[in-house]
């Protein structure tokens, strides 16, 4: 599907009104009436096929640390993740610009680089390779990537924040205290490193048990235990957010709108996140021109130590929190809740990614502080939002909402066993679709005077991305070169310019262009007719100069805004 095709299906799911589509452009009017704003998308950076999927996963990055679970080489995301970021983030664009014609501001052309879009979803990555953090495998330590297969034949995954109860787990399963601990580390750095191996001892643990044993131990240990689960449990969403309205309205015809910096300049965002969706969310309306105030915990985030450092800053925590004003409270003390209140009482929005119920402990929901600040627009980062109860998995995280929307098996090309992939898809996208609903929510309270709650989740993401399943086929993956990987568009297009017969295999198509490096075949390949891109690695996206005008060094290596307002 052409990007543009997909940003329109995207902007009409979430109440937008494209028209005059052609490739590069088209002009969007909130349900057709109001001010219209033009939509155009940047030339491709690098990307010599434009905007296709295979070409942006395989130029910016995405292949590449796909392939790290596996350790194999480059592999395809088996869904359209890169246009779906692509897709999300033109959104943003477009109902930022028509949020500030709607405060006065009048924005009418946004321009959205769908490079810089797709580098956004793979920043962290970028910014740990330029500190150059080793995130290599250790060799000492034999084992496998995640899902773990039980006794009785099912794969599962294992999720827990806590150390403690991590430990009590495998402990209870035999595992030796060394293997114990080496797997925690490597399970709290996968967000970083796109490598979740565990130690062999734990996937031998598992196998000596059934499913139900594991899930009664886990309970037990205070863990979470998630089946893979197949296609078919969840429906495909178009829009990816849930809401609730305020009981009252507000007057913002007297609200005065500063002329700063960015269409959401004069707005203030108070976000109190942790891990990765919440705060992407919260530094994409910061991206936007909105005041971001950040509550950590009393101690500081832990994420902040995590090497490498840069300064005395963890180089992907950066990339998260870069622009915003931080600001430590325990909200779980009267006095750190007091001060949260005060803040928000003066803000436009409240962002949070807490567990279910615990918003409500705190006396901190929507309807509790909407008797506050009517105006307020409250945000959930949620895991399983709008799903809850006993049925879902204890713990939410990417790797869990992978493996139980059932996107474990579209992530993989058929007949592949399913698997979660190791990059973080659900937490990016999660924090995507977060700001989106912020941003269509601002909108709407600007038209209307009505406040909104607006819920999102790690599952609602997944199931946008379940209808966009690649199809199969012999060249699904990345093929290896002489010195490289090539990502191929079409099976039939190549095996004819590599002069090979109308059904040669995979195996066939490598052999032949085991002959010259990738270089050459970027070349040759296009001239006789077979679309083709290289495959690059982080490395190779920050030592190219065409993406140094997406790229900035502000205490660490960040990607700049993919978008543009005239």
């Amino acid at each position: 599907m052409a990007l543009m095709t997909r940003i329109a299906e995207h902007l009409r799911a979430v109440g937008l009104s494209p028209a005059d589509t052609t490739q590069e452009s088209c002009s969007v009017q909130l349900g057709g009436r109001g001010s219209r704003v033009a939509l155009r998308l940047a030339g491709p950076s690098r990307v010599p096929q434009g905007h296709d999927e295979t070409a942006l996963q395989a130029a910016l990055g995405l292949m590449h640390q796909h392939g790290l679970r596996e350790e194999t080489g480059p592999r395809r995301i088996g869904v359209d993740y890169a246009t779906t970021i692509a897709a999300v983030t033109a959104t943003h664009g477009v109902l930022a610009a028509l949020l500030a014609g709607a405060r006065g501001r009048p924005q009418p052309q946004v321009t959205v680089s769908a490079t810089a879009a797709v580098l956004r979803s793979v920043g962290h990555y970028l910014a740990l390779t330029d500190a150059e953090q080793d995130v290599g495998r250790n060799p000492a330590w034999p084992g496998q990537p995640p899902p773990l297969r039980t006794g009785d034949g099912r794969w599962m995954e294992v999720e827990t924040f806590n150390p403690v109860n991590w430990g009590a787990f495998w402990s209870r399963l035999g595992v030796d205290g060394r293997s114990v601990g080496h797997g925690w580390r490597v399970h709290c750095a996968r967000q970083w490193t796109a490598r979740p191996w565990l130690p062999q001892s734990m996937h031998d643990a598992v196998a000596a048990r059934k499913l139900d044993e594991l899930d009664q131990i886990a309970q037990e240990c205070g863990i979470a235990v998630v089946p893979l689960e197949e296609l078919g449990r969840y429906p495909a969403r178009t829009r990816p957010w849930t809401t609730s309205d305020a009981p009252t309205t507000v007057n913002l015809a007297d609200e005065a709108v500063p002329n700063g910096e960015g269409p959401l300049s004069g707005l203030t965002v108070v976000e109190a996140t942790r891990w990765l969706q919440g705060p992407f969310a919260g530094r994409t309306l910061a991206l936007l021109g909105a005041r971001v105030i950040w509550i950590e915990m009393p101690e500081g985030d832990p994420a902040r130590g995590i090497e490498p450092v840069v300064g005395d800053t963890h180089a992907g925590f950066c990339t998260l929190h870069h622009g915003k004003e931080a600001i430590r409270l325990d909200v779980t003390s009267p006095s750190g809740r007091r001060a949260l209140v005060e803040l928000i009482a003066q803000a436009d929005v409240f962002l949070h990614n807490w567990p279910q119920g615990r918003a409500e402990r705190l006396q901190l929901s929507a309807e509790d502080l909407w008797r506050i600040r009517p105006s307020l627009i409250y945000a959930h980062a949620d895991g399983w939002a709008p799903h809850a109860g006993p049925t879902m998995p204890r713990v939410a995280s990417d790797w869990s909402a992978q493996t139980h929307s059932g996107l474990a098996v579209s992530l993989r090309s058929p007949g592949e066993q399913p698997a979660a992939s190791g990059v973080t898809v659900l937490d990016i996208l999660g924090g995507h679709i977060s700001a989106e609903a912020v941003l269509a929510a601002l909108l709407h309270r600007q038209i209307t005077g009505q406040a909104r709650a607006v819920y999102t989740s790690l599952l609602a993401g997944a199931q946008l991305l379940l209808p966009h399943r690649a199809a199969p086929s012999p060249v699904f993956h990345p093929l290896p070169t002489a010195d490289g990987y090539l990502a191929v568009h079409s099976a039939t297009s190549t095996r004819r310019a590599l002069r090979l017969s109308p059904d040669a295999d995979r195996q066939a198509v490598i052999h032949a262009l085991s002959r010259h490096p990738a270089h050459y075949w970027a070349k040759e390949l296009p001239a006789a007719g077979a679309v083709c891109t290289l495959v690059r690695s982080p490395a190779d996206i920050i030592a190219d100069p065409v993406h140094a005008p997406h790229l900035t060094r502000e205490h660490a290596l960040l990607v700049r805004a993919p978008w543009s307002f005239a």
